[in-house]
């Protein structure tokens, strides 16, 4: 195939097949046959040669950049006796040319044609197969097989330039640990040195010293991965200074209708403070004139601001085009435009579901069903679960929306055919005229379950389930997100939700990332508190760090916070997005579980 890098100098390194002895680099010699030369040579030989010349042709038009010339001649291809490997390289040829017109549907069918011939013509699927499927992946906004194409695309190549080395990193480096995890199960060529570079780089980023002694542990270890580029490049990368952080101003509502929330963050941030260094500033965002917040932080020499929480007030924050303070907002601006000096943390509940939508369907599950109530947050959740679902598998998710009412059991009763059951049973009685001994049967065809209710309606919802399973089906799998936990670990609950797995933030789940100490005494001193308003709490307490680590979370984007909110990293769109673990009711308790 004649896909060559578009780079003005490129620099070419030698590799065979895993593992890589990156031997020399050298230039790429410049492509000097054009298309049109490949088609006057085909006018002069013979038919099969000729079409090998016209694929050539083919596949250098999109090289040009002349993807409609390209997609011409492979159309023209179509209608001549091609072999099946032509017939393979004739699809790409459509896909790359109709990517380069932006027409991603249309060249995701070639491709899936193309694998169609691969699946039932035992044809090999080639560096430019996964190359495109890497794109188009990428497109669709599916990170982990755009990244697994990638890496298969990657070993196939046998031009390998010191950009495609760059770019795999900057893809891989950028994914969270639970998409790391997902492609580490499919043993993809070259994957284990990655991971355990991007592992140090998540840890260690921001401390040049230590990030520096991994680096050459890697090195000793694989000393032959294409990763050793980057490990370089990483070595000679000065240390990002930390910004002076002296005066951070904190902006909540102190009073007024939203003061408990307010308060609990405040609570939070102040859990947090061990740096007597620093100097912290409460703000009441009830009593506040926005207008005149600038002056104000000028006078009082702050440098750093965490919040708003509530959306009106982030709003009218990042509207004063004087404050151009690094500040981290505690929730997301109605029109998601952030500016320069501005970040998002929030909690959103959006992240999570996309994670379970992820986790779960490179599970294979065929026939799930999302049950979920009517309230805002179980909807939003389940919107979010069920769109990610269709993205990764191309099927529509069947969901289920339960009214949190005494209609709750027939619509369950309904999705589960066990009217229908008893109908027959029913029916069987009246035809024998004596009554048998009988048992429901629920729908054969549902494989797994995800449920997008609060606690209360979860453990509603499980326990009918269960009871109403027949004892000749197999265990249905369910799972949920952390609205479903509420923390409490009572024994009717545990019993309630026995088996249901959920995601869950590390502050309310007894794991590794959890801080002890300061969950310990978070419970001690407010013994009551509700798992809604522990998050919060969280959200404060991780503020704190996270508005020191500005700077480097923008400028490193494989940069990790471990916070009690979950693993967090910067988006491009300077939103800091969370990866959850994974908790399950079990044996009499709740414990992690890994689901990656």
């Amino acid at each position: 195939m004649l896909i060559v890098s578009s780079c003005a100098t490129p620099k070419k390194v030698s590799k065979s097949t895993p593992p890589v002895t990156i031997n020399k680099i050298s230039e790429v010699t410049e492509q000097t046959v054009t298309a049109s030369d490949y088609l006057r040579q085909a006018e002069k030989a013979s038919p099969q040669a000729a079409i090998a010349l016209m694929l050539k042709a083919a596949n250098t038009y999109n090289t040009e950049k002349k993807p409609v010339k390209s997609l011409w001649l492979a159309g023209e291809l179509h209608k001549l006796p091609l072999s099946d490997s032509q017939n393979f390289e004739t699809l790409l040829v459509k896909a790359a040319s109709l990517l380069a017109l932006n027409k991603l549907k249309d060249a995701e069918e070639q491709l899936l044609l193309a694998n169609k011939l691969i699946d039932e013509n035992r044809i090999a699927a080639n560096y430019q197969y996964y190359r495109l499927a890497s794109v188009i992946e990428k497109n669709k906004n599916n990170p982990i097989r755009s990244n697994s194409a990638a890496l298969l695309a990657f070993s196939l190549n046998d031009n390998v330039v010191t950009d495609d080395i760059m770019n795999l990193w900057n893809n891989l480096s950028t994914l969270s640990s639970w998409e790391l995890q997902q492609l580490k199960k499919q043993q993809l060529p070259y994957f284990d040195g990655w991971l355990d570079l991007i592992t140090k780089a998540n840890k260690w980023g921001d401390n040049k010293f230590i990030l520096d002694q991994q680096i050459i542990k890697f090195q000793s270890q694989y000393s032959n991965h294409p990763a050793n580029f980057i490990a370089e490049q990483l070595l000679l990368v000065s240390e990002i200074e930390a910004p002076l952080v002296k005066n951070i101003a904190v902006l909540l509502p102190l009073s007024g209708q939203h003061k408990s929330i307010g308060e609990i963050v405040q609570q939070g941030v102040l859990a947090a403070y061990t740096n007597n260094d620093i100097s912290l500033t409460f703000i009441d965002t009830n009593k506040l004139d926005f207008t005149t917040l600038g002056l104000r932080f000028t006078d009082e020499e702050i440098d750093h601001v965490i919040g708003p929480i509530l959306k009106p007030n982030v709003d009218q924050y990042i509207a004063q085009a004087d404050i151009e303070l690094p500040s981290l907002l505690l929730n997301i601006p109605t029109l998601d435009i952030l500016g320069v000096n501005h970040f998002a943390f929030s909690m959103k509940r959006e992240d999570e579901a996309i994670q379970a939508a992820t986790v779960l369907s490179n599970k294979n599950y065929k026939h799930p069903v999302l049950f979920s109530t009517q309230d805002n947050v179980s909807r939003k959740i389940a919107s979010s679960f069920a769109n990610k679902w269709q993205s990764l598998t191309g099927t529509m998710l069947e969901v289920v929306i339960l009214e949190a009412n005494e209609n709750m059991q027939k619509s369950l009763k309904l999705s589960l055919d066990i009217d229908v059951s008893k109908a027959r049973i029913r029916n069987l009685e009246a035809q024998i005229r004596q009554k048998i001994e009988t048992e429901n049967r629920n729908r054969r065809d549902i494989d797994m379950i995800f449920i997008a209710a609060p606690t209360t309606h979860t453990r509603l919802i499980k326990p009918f389930i269960d009871v109403n399973t027949s004892t000749y089906s197999n265990t249905i799998p369910m799972f949920a997100s952390s609205l479903s936990y509420d923390g409490s670990n009572d024994d009717a609950e545990i019993r309630d939700l026995a088996g249901l797995t959920f995601s869950e933030i590390p502050w309310l789940l007894d794991s590794q990332w959890q801080n002890k100490e300061a969950n310990t005494t978070s419970q001690n001193l407010w013994p009551n508190r509700s798992e809604s308003l522990q998050r919060i709490y969280a959200l404060g307490y991780d503020s704190l760090f996270v508005v020191s680590k500005l700077k480097q979370l923008k400028e490193l984007p494989y940069l990790r916070h471990y916070g009690q909110t979950g693993e967090l990293k910067m988006g491009a769109d300077n939103i800091i997005s969370r990866s959850l673990l994974w908790g399950q009711y079990t044996n009499g308790t709740v414990k992690e579980v890994d689901m990656e």
